[in-house]
Parts: C-alpha cells; sequence; structure tokens
C-alpha cells in the first residue's frame, strides 16, 4: 500500500530522512516511534506532499506519488499533529467543504458529525470551539473519506478522554476494513491500541522493527521507561522465545525507543 524507496529530506544543511526505505502492507497499522528529530513527521508530510524530498520514491497503492500527485494522495487522509480551520466557518460548514474537496456527497458530513460527537456543535463557529471540540473536528475531517491509507501525526498527543475513545475505536474500524493506518507517535498506549508493527527511526533511517503481540507489548513498556522512567531493569528484560512473534534484538535496549540506546544502525 505504501512504499518508500531511498527517502532523502534536508533542512538548512542537516539531514533529517537519509536514505529511508518503508513498507507498509495493505491493512497493516505501522507506528513510527524514534526521538524528536529521527525523521517521523517529515516523512509522513513527504508522503502527504507538504515537504518535497530531494531524493527518493514514494508509491501509494502503486502509484508513484512525484508523477501523478493528485492521483496518489486522492488514496490517502492526513491528520496532522495540529490542525487549523477557518474561524468563522460552523463545523457543518467546514466539513462540507472538505467533503467538496473530495467529491463527496453529505452523507459523510453528517456520518461523521455522529460519530465523533460534534451533532450538537455542527452550527458553531470553530472560533467557538474548546480545543478538545477542535480535535475532534480535525478526527472528523480526516474519517471523512473512505480511502486506502491514513497518515495520523501523533494522533493521541493531548486528546481529552471522549476524543481518545473515538480515536481508538475509529483506527480499530479501519483495520478490521483492512485499511492501512501509519502514525507516529510518543504515547505507549498507541501502540497496545493501533500498531500491528512498530518501527523505529534514527537519523531518518529505520533503526530497528517489531510486530506480534509479545514483542509490541515490549516496545510499549520501553517507551513506558522512557517517558516515565523505571529503576526496574526487567522492564526491557531479553527472551529469546518467539512464538512466531517477529523482532529485531536491537529494541531490547534501554532507552532505544526515545533514541538513547546504543544498538548499531542498519
Amino acid at each position: 500500500m505504501l512504499a518508500i524507496t531511498g527517502l532523502g529530506k534536508a533542512f538548512g544543511g542537516r539531514r533529517v530522512l537519509d536514505g529511508l526505505d518503508l513498507h507498509v502492507a495493505p491493512g497493516e497499522s505501522v507506528a513510527l516511534l524514534g526521538a524528536n528529530g529521527s525523521g517521523k513527521t517529515t516523512t509522513l508530510r513527504c508522503v502527504v506532499g507538504l515537504a518535497h524530498p530531494d531524493r527518493g520514491r514514494i508509491e501509494i497503492a502503486g502509484i508513484d506519488a512525484r508523477r501523478n500527485a493528485i492521483a496518489a494522495r486522492r488514496r490517502l487522509s492526513y491528520l496532522p499533529q495540529k490542525s487549523e480551520f477557518p474561524a468563522t466557518l460552523s463545523v457543518r460548514e467546514t466539513l462540507g467543504v472538505v467533503a467538496t474537496l473530495r467529491g463527496l456527497s453529505p452523507g459523510p458530513v453528517h456520518r461523521e458529525l455522529e460519530r465523533c460527537g460534534l451533532t450538537t456543535l455542527a452550527d458553531r463557529p470553530v472560533g467557538h470551539l474548546s480545543g478538545g471540540e477542535r480535535q475532534r473536528l480535525a478526527m472528523a475531517v480526516a474519517f471523512l473519506p473512505a480511502v486506502d491509507l491514513y497518515l495520523f501525526d501523533e494522533p493521541s498527543a493531548n486528546l481529552d478522554p471522549v476524543a481518545s475513545r473515538i480515536l481508538f475505536h475509529r483506527a480499530r474500524e479501519l483495520r478490521r476494513e483492512g485499511r492501512t493506518v501509519v502514525f507516529t507517535t510518543h504515547v505507549p498506549g498507541d501502540i497496545r491500541h493501533l500498531a500491528s508493527r512498530v518501527v523505529l527511526l534514527r537519523h531518518g533511517r529505520i533503526e530497528s522493527e517489531a510486530s506480534g503481540q509479545f514483542e509490541l507489548r515490549r516496545c510499549e513498556r520501553m517507551l513506558e521507561r522512557d517517558v516515565w522512567g523505571d529503576d526496574d531493569d526487567q522492564v526491557a528484560m531479553d527472551d529469546s522465545g518467539s512464538n512466531g512473534v517477529g523482532s529485531d534484538s536491537r529494541l531490547r535496549g534501554a532507552g532505544a525507543l526515545a533514541g538513547t540506546g546504543t544498538f548499531g544502525s542498519r
């Protein structure tokens, strides 16, 4: 569904992506982890078209995103870290504008008003929404089109409990429908609720990967340790039992997910 090959991007002489190769199969839900500056958000922005890579190739559903950008990006939807909407438009009008740009009927607008808990706010100007209400509007915009690929940049950061429940429920629905999700996160619970595979970025390249319930739980615990601290060295304990689980041993060092581990690069 998403094929990234040799992706490179620099800002002001600082190389953020350095020959990144990432392949995501249809129906996968892939979490991109890594320290700030490791290239997670830049990767998503290059796929969406908000940043132009210096080199490399991006294919979405087999369509070259550089040669046929419009067709490729019709196949995706994007939820950024922070969304901005015209303050004078109502919630309903905002969704209506996006639906028109996407070539959608009014049906999805009504659906997302209800499913994102926005029905009672439909005629309220965006400028009068609370922070949590704006987050739900951003989710509604992202879920509006039924596409093959959904990209979420730190989707649960700063969400209130209501919005978190909506996000996790809708993301699980996408997986059941066979749609593909790629998201960045620093929140341990996102791995448990959303991910089928974890990819760790460092210095603009993939450092290591993990999949399967056991290894995903290990990644979640390691991220908790990086965020909260943990004196228990067994949190990231080594266990050679695989039970059919795919993993990379370099994910097992404490601090790896925050980019402070000592394992080698690919």
